[in-house]
């Protein structure tokens, strides 16, 4: 059987890091930019970061149906890549490019409205282009290759956005100024890598459609049992990394002690936990199955946590760092083991003769999106509750406290109240080669 060509496969694959790039950044920078830059309460900023979110496990759904029942000269799914990347690059660039407004509320309604914006932009390229995986190759080991480079990307992309954008934020001088100045440079790497992906992908191999092409919906996955468990599972945990990533800036800068560049530090310790952690998960898989796996990774998760917890302040940087690299070893299963089950959900349903490897993919990214949605909302939530004040240079003890609630034990909660519902799964009895993680 022909092999997708490697520079093919590459290309595709470089897509990934404008995709981790815009998915982290306001994860991480979004709620800190309203209440610090422009002065929004923590509770409405949380709803500006969520309120978006919300409208896209609408439009993800239906973007999947409209690209599986496409038909162009481009492909059912290419033509999108090329209008999301430029659209998701400039949307980028004017969410932390805000005018000078008169008060919260304008601040409030415009990032609201941007964001709307950016995210419909971001899912006209991300479903069509995470759908285009299964349709590359007939042989399960071939589509595992390809996501396997795929999550390489990906994770630099998240590096990029959470490790440089604060960087690039302190490099330019922080405030206003600098917010923008780092959307101009990580907006244009979007965009780059996002077209890469569209003109790399011109005679990328495309699998015929089963003759039920057109049938599928997205209640199709809803009904699915197996996905209903995985998504539940999968949405509780990423609101525990979504709780994580945006009180990190908080913990660093009022707990830790320590400046906006610091923030980088941490989630550099945390991303090299993550990536160094893949290849044993997927050993630890082979050896004991996906679910077991999971479990793993989610006690691991918690005593890297506890760690954050038992840090008292500036003296425990080291500490810090330390423990984040262990959080960041958890998070790589629980980020890797849930993406390995869905690929095995979507193979089955091919092999049904279901053609519905957009509609899957359409609503899985909407549960990813709404469960780190679900992060700035609560973090906001908490911070309000604890009296956070917003632009103020030093904060009260409680204020402190729930700072350290919402970094260390909300996430901890999260992550094992995520465990039954993943071992409620079941995979069936998929074929050898394709239940491991490769």
């Amino acid at each position: 059987m022909q092999r997708t060509p490697r520079r093919i496969v590459l290309a595709f694959s470089i897509g990934s890091i404008g995709t981790g790039i815009y998915l982290t950044v306001p994860g991480v920078l979004l709620l800190y930019y309203l209440t610090e830059i422009l002065s929004v309460s923590p509770a409405l900023a949380g709803l500006a970061v969520f309120l978006p979110r919300v409208w896209d496990m609408i439009t993800d759904p239906f973007m999947g149906w409209v690209s599986d029942r496409t038909r162009s000269p481009l492909g059912r799914r290419r033509p999108y890549l090329l209008a999301g990347a430029i659209l998701t690059a400039l949307s980028f660039v004017f969410l932390f490019s805000a005018p000078d407004l008169p008060g919260e509320r304008w601040n409030f309604l415009y990032v609201t409205v941007v964001y709307v914006l950016s995210a419909s932009a971001y899912t006209v390229f991300a479903v069509p282009y995470l759908s285009m995986p299964a349709e590359m190759s007939a042989n399960p080991d071939e589509r595992a290759s390809i996501m396997a480079y795929r999550m390489s990307f990906a994770m630099a992309g998240v590096l990029a956005g959470s490790a440089a954008a604060p960087a690039l934020l302190e490099a330019f001088g922080g405030g206003r100024g600098g917010f923008a100045a780092m959307s101009w440079v990580l907006g244009g790497a979007c965009a780059a890598t996002m077209l890469v992906a569209f003109f790399g992908t011109a005679r990328a191999p495309v699998m015929p459609a089963p003759k039920t092409a057109g049938k599928a919906h997205f209640l199709d996955a809803l009904r699915d049992g197996r996905f209903r468990m995985l998504a539940l599972a999968y949405i509780i945990q990423l609101g525990g990394l979504g709780v994580f990533t945006g009180s990190t800036p908080y913990y660093v800068t009022q707990i830790a002690g320590r400046s906006e560049g610091a923030i980088s530090t941490v989630f550099l310790a945390l991303l090299g936990g993550t990536i160094l952690s893949m290849f044993a998960w997927a050993a630890i898989s082979r050896l004991t199955g996906k679910v077991p796996a999971y479990l793993a990774a989610a006690l691991i998760t918690v005593v890297g946590l506890a760690g954050l917890w038992l840090a008292a302040g500036p003296e425990d940087w080291t500490l810090v760092i330390a423990m984040t690299g262990v959080v960041g070893m958890g998070f790589g299963g629980l980020q890797l083991l849930p993406f390995a089950m869905l690929t095995d959900i979507i193979h089955d349903a091919r092999e049904d003769g279901r053609d519905a490897a957009g509609t899957f993919t359409g609503v899985w990214t909407a549960v990813e999106k709404g469960g780190l949605a679900l992060g700035p909302l609560v973090v906001g939530l908490v911070l309000s509750t604890g009296g956070f004040v917003s632009g103020a240079e030093a904060q009260s003890d409680r204020a402190l406290f729930w700072i350290r609630v919402a970094v260390a034990l909300i996430p901890s909660a999260l992550a094992l109240l995520s465990v039954p519902a993943v071992l409620q799964y079941r995979a069936g009895t998929p074929r050898p080669a394709a239940d491991p993680v490769s």
